[in-house]
């Protein structure tokens, strides 16, 4: 469940996540007294005030708590790295789970979607060894979904021109109404779930995400 507490907490539990309700009037709260504490006379800043930031923890339910402090606190700052790491991969997992609960409806899933829409990146120049790994998932679950889609006529397996061992995998004609239905409720989830966040405020989420890709690389090509 998603909870406030005091209208400054945010809690998770990963058990219940899909009948999560957004409050968006407490947001809205929160968003108005950030946007006051940064404005000084005129509509400037003002330097002096802090700037909230939210560090994460576990509650004793066993809950991801996301909780918002004064970025004066020494806790907050001794926790911001973990902090981060723990709300980035909660938000990527929860966004995958609002969007796998939309595809349901319809009897697609998340990882069929993520499925076609590699295939259709790649084209005609991918085998499921390739796709695996490009997916991060194993090749055994890969596999599965693979035979559902054939099934169901919408990728098609053939050998390349002039290597007969290889499987290369496409998509079907039959796959493109299937497509242009889930990129619309793709965009639908998108505009839901990026409301009210301004354009500045996702290139700046935008940066950081290419400065830790960067510490990836460097990161990765230590063990190489």
């Amino acid at each position: 469940m998603l909870s406030f507490q005091n209208g400054v907490d945010y809690c998770f539990n990963p058990g219940t996540a899909a009948h999560t309700i957004m409050q968006e009037r407490v947001l809205s709260l929160q968003r108005k007294k950030v946007a006051d504490a940064g404005l000084g006379l005129r509509g400037g800043v003002n330097k002096n005030s802090r700037a909230p930031r939210w560090f994460a923890g576990v509650s004793a339910d066993g809950e991801l708590v996301l909780r918002r402090c004064d970025s004066g606190d020494p806790q907050v700052e001794g926790h911001i790295k973990y902090s981060f790491a723990q709300g980035l991969t909660f938000v990527a997992r929860r966004w995958r789970n609002v969007m796998n609960d939309d595809l349901l409806e319809f009897g697609q899933s998340h990882v069929r979607w993520g499925t076609l829409y590699w295939i259709a990146i790649f084209g005609d120049r991918v085998n499921q060894t390739q796709l695996a790994a490009r997916m991060g998932i194993e090749q055994p679950t890969l596999g599965r979904v693979l035979r559902e889609l054939e099934a169901d006529g919408l990728i098609e397996r053939h050998a390349p021109a002039g290597d007969r061992r290889a499987r290369v995998i496409s998509l079907t004609a039959a796959s493109k109404p299937l497509m242009r239905k889930i990129n619309r409720i793709q965009n639908t989830v998108r505009a839901s779930l990026l409301e009210g966040i301004e354009p500045a405020e996702l290139a700046s989420c935008l940066t950081v995400f290419a400065r830790i890709l960067e510490n990836a690389e460097r990161h990765s090509a230590k063990r190489r």
